[in-house]
């Protein structure tokens, strides 16, 4: 199945029938995402959207439903600070461990308590799709710098981290595939770790640009993101990776402030982004929308998001094929150089 979806958070159900208007724009796959910011607990922001009636309302409409949470309190607990702080991240910047970053995973007892709680967690949060996106704190120095772990990258601490959660998971759901999310300061290739079979790329360029395309070689701030993600996902494996952006997200746009504003991106940026995608074989693609509630829409209309689904039904078409992959181009229009 070719995977077209948005991500929402809770409040963006006030005033919208989610359900109703995903259907109807062919859209298949719903991801909640219960905020960012510092470390919070995860069932507690997702509510009622954390409850298997909650993924079986929107799957009898031929939606699937995931999860795409910073988990980093719940695979950890803060809880666990006072009389463990070896656990927890060191800071490069100064001599002390902090309890909202993320772990030590270099600790020998981290990886198992990682395993542990994210299988417990997955109990709570199943994804009908046995994909699961439990990520570490929302913050890009959260990676520990202890004399173990400061031999390691960013990336591949991350990964080392999310080898764990698989395999905890896969104790749950024998099926599971979990994300490792490339993030922040994490889009460099892991040379000194290897994915579990069952873990696969998320790609997130956050903080790129949205007034050239991806592969846009004008463009000096995306010429990194589409070069990390042609090699990251050569490292895992495009035909599985997911696409995880950020064209719909009125809240990056509007600076994470109300009132919303409209996302900015043109669709004919949208179609040239989804061309390279569709180029390098992807068939996961959704979109943040947060801030796109009933306000919003009252607002601003649902030009964004229709032009966003008729993009994705193109690119990403109902029988599974995607036109123009292997065909991986940059693009070759004369633009402003963002520089």
């Amino acid at each position: 199945m070719n995977k077209r979806g948005i991500v929402l958070t809770p409040p963006d159900f006030s005033g919208v029938d989610w359900k109703s208007g995903l259907a109807e724009l062919r859209l298949n796959t719903l991801g909640v995402h219960s905020g960012g910011g510092a470390n919070h607990d995860v069932l507690r922001q997702l509510g009622a959207t954390a409850s298997e009636e909650f993924r079986r309302d929107f799957r009898s409409a031929g939606i699937e439903c995931e999860y795409e949470v910073h988990a980093a309190a719940s695979l950890l607990p803060v809880s666990l600070f006072e009389s463990r702080p070896e656990y927890f991240a060191l800071s490069f910047r100064e001599e002390s461990r902090s309890a909202t970053a993320n772990w030590c995973v270099t600790n020998p007892d981290v990886p198992a308590i990682l395993a542990a709680n994210a299988g417990r967690l997955a109990e709570k949060l199943r994804s009908t799709t046995h994909r699961y996106y439990f990520w570490g704190a929302d913050r890009e120095d959260a990676y520990c710098h202890c004399r173990e772990c400061s031999k390691y990258t960013a990336s591949e601490l991350n990964l080392l981290g999310v080898n764990a959660i698989a395999d905890g998971i896969r104790r749950v759901d024998p099926l599971a595939e979990v994300a490792c999310l490339a993030y922040l300061g994490c889009y460099e290739v892991p040379e000194r770790v290897e994915p579990r079979e069952n873990v696969f790329l998320e790609f997130a360029p956050y903080v790129r640009c949205y007034h050239h395309s991806l592969n846009d070689p004008a463009c000096a701030v995306n010429r990194r993101f589409f070069n990390a993600f042609r090699e990251l996902g050569a490292f895992f494996g495009m035909r599985n990776t997911h696409i995880l952006e950020y064209w719909l997200d009125s809240s990056l746009f509007s600076g994470y402030r109300k009132p919303a504003r409209r996302p900015f991106v043109r669709p004919e940026l949208l179609r040239r982004d989804l061309e390279a995608y569709a180029g390098a074989g992807i068939r996961n693609i959704t979109s943040f929308a947060v801030y796109m509630d009933g306000e919003y829409f009252s607002a601003h209309g649902t030009a964004a998001l229709e032009d966003y689904a008729a993009a994705l039904r193109e690119f990403l078409p109902d029988d599974g094929s995607v036109p123009g992959a292997g065909a991986v181009r940059p693009d070759s229009e004369n633009q402003v150089p963002c520089y």
